[in-house]
């Protein structure tokens, strides 16, 4: 086996991105560390984003109105960046743990394969739906308090039950896809950068692929 090329190994699970040999100080070794730091990279957006959230989270709500609770600010303003900025921290300090159960596995001795731009591909696409799906659980917590609160005026009122505002509706669907495609990039990113790469390979190269 030359070089250039890589070995497919048996890792335990499908979802798996790429195999690590078991001796330290390798280039796959280098591969782990390399998704450890987008891990916690990506963590640290979540984190980041969290914090910038609040302060816009908590002037939609205050000064509170009925038939507003302190319940409600809780569930649509504090827990949402809470929920995202908890996320974000098992990301930081958790990155080895995800990455061994999430992204690589280590080979058995005498399995590595040399390293491979495709796996860092395959990390890099991985991370990023890792911060789709904490976002988008953060956004799931807020329109799951405001849908709450919106028909709990509605059957106090008597009012007819109207149709979900655009707004709202607009925000169900965009959760809805964030946590979607941040679990397809986390499951499915050897194959995107697999399909990637089959179409690329249509095309003559330019010597910049």
């Amino acid at each position: 086996m030359s070089k250039g090329e890589t070995q497919d190994v048996e890792c335990g699970h499908t979802f798996l991105i790429h195999c690590l040999p078991a001796e330290p100080g390798g280039h796959a070794m280098s591969l782990r560390e390399i998704a450890r730091l987008l891990v916690k990279i990506a963590g640290l957006i979540v984190i980041v984003s969290a914090v910038i959230d609040l302060p816009v989270l908590l002037g939609r709500m205050l000064p509170m109105e009925a038939p507003m609770t302190t319940r409600d600010v809780i569930t649509m303003t504090l827990m949402p960046p809470a929920i995202a900025g908890l996320i974000g921290l098992v990301m930081f300090w958790g990155a080895g743990r995800i990455v061994d159960r999430l992204l690589v596995e280590a080979a058995a001795p005498g399995q590595g394969s040399g390293f491979d731009l495709r796996a860092v591909e395959e990390i890099a696409i991985a991370a990023l739906g890792l911060y789709f799906v904490a976002t988008g659980i953060a956004d799931a917590f807020y329109y799951w308090g405001k849908a709450g609160l919106y028909y709990r005026y509605v059957a106090e009122n008597g009012f007819p039950m109207p149709p979900i505002a655009p707004d709202d509706f607009g925000g169900f669907v965009s959760t809805a896809a964030r946590l979607a495609i941040g679990a397809v990039l986390v499951l499915l990113s050897r194959g995107i950068v697999t399909a990637r790469r089959r179409l690329l390979a249509l095309r003559p190269l330019t010597g910049q692929d």
